[in-house]
């Protein structure tokens, strides 16, 4: 008989915790979780667990509490990331409080609170929280796509082009160039250091770095200078006597 009043006085002390998983952005469907999906409330002596029903719900019909206690609520799923919860029990079973809260930190860093209790020692009520959907948990990367806009973002690309365009350009540019002006821009690019260069190399000249740093030969750029020299009209002998 005692045993029986125990047993009757500890289903009176114990509460009704509800938790229903809503429709969300991430989770349109909740009746799309496996049946695998299931929720714990953790103490330090105990384990509660309770199942996902049809309506989307897990229930915690009881909610034994021989003091003041406070559980970790988690819901865990294969694909669904949720977020977990602090529960407060009085030493009556009433619930006092259910709060977010983040792993890694301190217990009493509470965060959204979900539900509080009105008025401590009232006769207690069945309570019912929502449950809040972080994310999906990836196992696999996706790989990136292609698209034709990645070539035009390569560097490379881009020099490529702008050297296409100009090696196609210079001509029809050149083509409605005035006849003054493109001669003034042949003389200029004959009398150009790139170009004198390019022609003695073209013609087999090569140069002597050790004759010419004796004093025996002339410097790399002499050629140039005798161009640039007759273009000009400037006589350019004396400097290579004295320089011999």
């Amino acid at each position: 008989m005692r045993l029986f009043l125990a047993a009757w006085l500890c289903h009176l002390a114990a509460a009704s915790l509800t938790v229903s998983i809503p429709p969300s952005t991430l989770l349109p469907n909740p009746h799309s979780l496996p049946a695998n999906t299931h929720a714990t409330l953790t103490t330090k002596d105990r384990v509660l667990t309770a199942s996902l029903t049809r309506s989307s719900t897990l229930v915690f019909s009881d909610v034994p509490s021989t003091g003041p206690s406070s559980y970790l609520l988690d819901i865990r799923s294969g694909e669904w990331v949720f977020a977990p919860y602090r529960v407060d029990v009085a030493a009556d079973g009433t619930v006092l409080g259910v709060w977010e809260t983040f792993r890694g930190n301190p217990w009493d860093n509470r965060g959204a609170e979900k539900y509080v209790v009105d008025v401590v020692g009232q006769t207690k009520t069945d309570v019912v929280i929502e449950a809040k959907v972080v994310g999906r948990k990836g196992f696999y990367e996706e790989r990136a796509k292609f698209s034709p806009l990645s070539l035009v973002k390569n560097p490379m690309i881009l020099l490529a082009i702008v050297a296409l365009g100009i090696t196609l350009g210079m001509p029809k540019l050149m083509e409605n160039m005035d006849p003054e002006m493109r001669a003034e821009f042949e003389q200029h690019s004959r009398s150009s250091p790139i170009t004198g260069a390019t022609n003695s190399a073209m013609a087999g000249g090569g140069f002597d770095l050790a004759g010419w740093m004796a004093g025996t030969s002339p410097g790399p750029m002499a050629d140039a200078d005798a161009a640039r020299g007759g273009a000009t009209g400037r006589d350019t002998s004396g400097a290579s006597r004295r320089r011999g």
